[in-house]
């Protein structure tokens, strides 16, 4: 076990963003293809992606747009299953609404002193079925497909890659004295309207919040906790992780607040919310994602002992038959994040492991679907030293050496600028 912090832990059953002066949002309502005070010659790149997802996008948008190759990202947030029936119906970008809540399309921006931890500037794009209107190139996930309905079918020129993983987890309101949460508790809490259920003291229905039954957020944890995504009662849907943490916030009773988010947005907010930790069915103890509740280093989450998780599918059209991403700007954003591309002078990798998510080659678990058992995953090009030492507050025990001469390794390989054991 991780820690005493995690053993005393596993015994508690029913345990700002910085905004910056940016472009005034839709205010000037600049169409995407001419921005103003913009050069619009920049190749560009339209996105769909998960809120979740929205941190790493920024992120990376922005080294892209500084880099000697540039490329302006364009993008929209969405949930998982509607971005999986967009791209598998080759879908335009459009400003679109689900339900209440309005989709805009945002943009990263030249400027050089663009924060990402701030919200990007919009800009409009044609209506539906206008010949001007520009494809979706890349959708960003945040679970896994099989969890969305099963149509549409899957064409065979669009591919879906794995992207790194993406813990979620329980947050409440953070005057609450709660610190744990078990999977039979998220049950009771969830599963049942009449009584408000029986997990005290998550027994209040209008301070259960949720996201929508499409959004990655809520199929990955009701399958943590075994109800269907229709089967969580809660408020009405937030219609956003941010409007959900604004509701947890808010609790009039903060001890009967319960929501779920994705853990690289509470990584964000941890002074405004709570996360609880976790203990899962069959469990002994509960866990945080990280080895204790003040770290970053998702380790629990790596090595198994934290489990509602889920990679992120990354969506692009392919060339029958291959795996190959036909559009040059999705493969380039999809091998930077994948930390394979070489020769750019845009640092993806290091951009996914700041954000909160957890790159492939440094999980040492796997799984084949939401809720499915793991098996051990032994990465074929680990990075678990580098992923270590450059999460935030990260260190690393591991010996440091220099790519292509791996000498000081003892027979392993030097990977990222440290040596791993393969």
């Amino acid at each position: 076990m991780r820690s005493e912090l995690s053993r005393a832990l596993g015994c508690a059953l029913g345990v700002s963003l910085v905004v910056v002066s940016q472009r005034a949002e839709a205010a000037d309502g600049d169409a995407c293809a001419n921005l103003s005070d913009e050069n619009n010659s920049i190749p560009a790149i339209y996105i769909e992606n998960g809120d979740t997802q929205e941190p790493v996008v920024k992120k990376i948008g922005k080294l892209l747009m500084q880099s000697s190759t540039k490329l302006r990202v364009f993008y929209r947030n969405r949930p998982t299953c509607n971005i999986r029936s967009d791209l598998f119906s080759n879908a335009v970008m459009t400003t679109v609404v689900d339900g209440a809540t309005p989709r805009p399309v945002r943009y990263i921006p030249s400027s050089a002193t663009f924060d990402p931890s701030g919200p990007a500037p919009t800009c409009t794009v044609p209506a539906a079925g206008d010949p001007s209107a520009v494809p979706i190139a890349l959708g960003i996930g945040a679970t896994y497909l099989s969890s969305c309905a099963p149509t549409p079918a899957q064409p065979n020129d669009i591919g879906v890659f794995e992207g790194p993983v993406q813990a979620y987890g329980f947050i409440t309101n953070k005057n609450s004295s709660q610190v744990a949460i078990t999977a039979e508790e998220g049950y009771l809490a969830y599963g049942f309207t009449e009584g408000g259920g029986e997990a005290a003291p998550w027994t209040v229905q209008n301070l259960r919040f949720k996201r929508g039954n499409t959004a990655s957020t809520t199929l990955t944890m009701s399958s943590a906790i075994r109800l269907l995504p229709t089967q969580m009662q809660a408020a009405a849907d937030s219609g956003t992780s941010e409007g959900l943490i604004t509701s947890v916030m808010n609790a009039t009773t903060p001890e009967a607040a319960l929501g779920i988010l994705g853990t690289e947005l509470f990584d964000q907010r941890r002074a405004d919310i709570k996360l609880l930790a976790f203990k899962t069915f069959g469990q002994k103890f509960a866990y945080f994602p990280d080895s204790t509740n003040a770290t970053f280093d998702k380790q629990n989450v790596r090595d198994g002992h934290y489990l509602p998780w889920s990679p992120t599918p990354y969506i692009a059209k392919v060339t029958p038959g291959t795996k190959t991403i036909t559009d040059a700007n999705a493969k380039r954003i999809y091998e930077l994040v994948m930390g394979t591309r070489v020769g750019d002078d845009v640092d993806g990798l290091l951009q996914v492991v700041q954000s909160g998510l957890v790159p492939e080659c440094a999980m040492k678990v796997t799984r084949s679907g939401d809720g499915a058992d793991l098996s051990l995953y032994d990465d074929p090009a680990p990075c678990g030293c580098y992923f270590e030492k450059n999460v935030p507050q990260g260190s690393t025990t591991c010996k440091q050496c220099t790519v292509g001469n791996d000498g000081p390794c003892n027979g392993g390989k030097c990977r990222f600028g440290f040596c791993e054991a393969k």
